[in-house]
């Protein structure tokens, strides 16, 4: 009887672990379905919040083409905003108003997959996605040094890595995390999340080596990305660099429904904005 249960028990041991073993391997091979969630249908344009704007389709590698957004500000400096990992172009028009009434020039994407953007997104096509956005603000007569990064969420990975690359005007980081792995060990703590992730976004160790200003802005109420995230990326930045609070939940509006912050923000953009050479 009890050789029996024993067997029983090995059995069910050898189950659980074949079935561990099973989901790795869907994690493995599923990764993006658990990072990146884009939308297709474009539901509002900057002219709903009464902004002109030109419309673009760039081409980048292996000949997709992305969708581009240029809302002008007369003598205003530069904004390219890197969205987050969910929805499109159109989920932010709102903050690119604000943005805009703040005095800045904006250039908003749609990363591949997004949108109206070809192709499929990915860590590299990402990254390769901003950096043919940053050649496009130069034709339209932008200099690099004069260009503020500005990601949201996975965006600030991507902002990040462009800016470790070359020298602009400014950063800023709005609810971002420190790596990608340090996320996945927060929402999946029973895999082994460093050996499994292709994506990598290490932004604590990217952010080390950005030597022109930086803006990191957090809410304590965020329920997906942790507050101690984005303070632990600002520890680790160097001067000059400022701490903003935001209000609300990660998907409730961020800078839109925080004034405080989007003044502060303009302050210190403006405090030490570069003379383009």
């Amino acid at each position: 009887m009890v050789k029996r249960l024993f067997m029983d028990f090995i059995l069910v041991i050898i189950g659980l672990f074949v079935v561990y073993i099973v989901l790795c391997f869907y994690l493995y091979f599923n990764q993006d379905k658990y990072i990146f969630f884009p939308e297709r249908i474009i539901t509002a344009t900057p002219r709903t919040f009464g902004m002109k704007y030109e419309e673009i389709f760039l081409e980048v590698n292996k000949g997709d083409k992305i969708n581009v957004w240029f809302i002008p500000k007369e003598n205003g400096q530069l904004i390219i905003h890197c969205n987050g990992n969910g929805g499109n172009l159109s989920d932010r028009v709102e903050k690119f108003s604000l943005l805009n009434s703040l005095g800045f020039a904006v250039i908003g994407f749609d990363y591949r997959g997004y949108g109206r953007s070809d192709g499929t997104p990915s860590e590299k096509a990402f990254y390769e996605d901003l950096r043919r956005v940053v050649l496009f603000a130069q034709e339209k007569g932008y200099k690099k040094n004069g260009i503020i990064l500005y990601g949201e969420s996975i965006g600030g990975a991507v902002a990040l890595q462009v800016g470790t690359e070359d020298n602009f005007s400014a950063l800023v980081l709005e609810s971002t995390f420190t790596s990608i792995s340090e996320m996945a060990r927060v929402y999946y703590k029973l895999f082994p999340t460093t050996i499994l992730l292709k994506s990598k976004f290490d932004n604590i160790s990217k952010i080390k080596r950005i030597n022109f200003p930086i803006a990191i802005m957090h809410s304590e109420e965020d329920e997906i990305v942790p507050f101690f995230m984005g303070f632990k990326l600002f520890e680790n930045a160097n001067e000059p660099k400022i701490f903003l609070e935001l209000r609300k939940g990660h998907n409730d509006g961020g800078i839109i429904v925080s004034p405080e912050a989007a003044k502060e923000l303009q302050t210190f953009l403006k405090k030490y904005k570069r003379i383009e050479d």
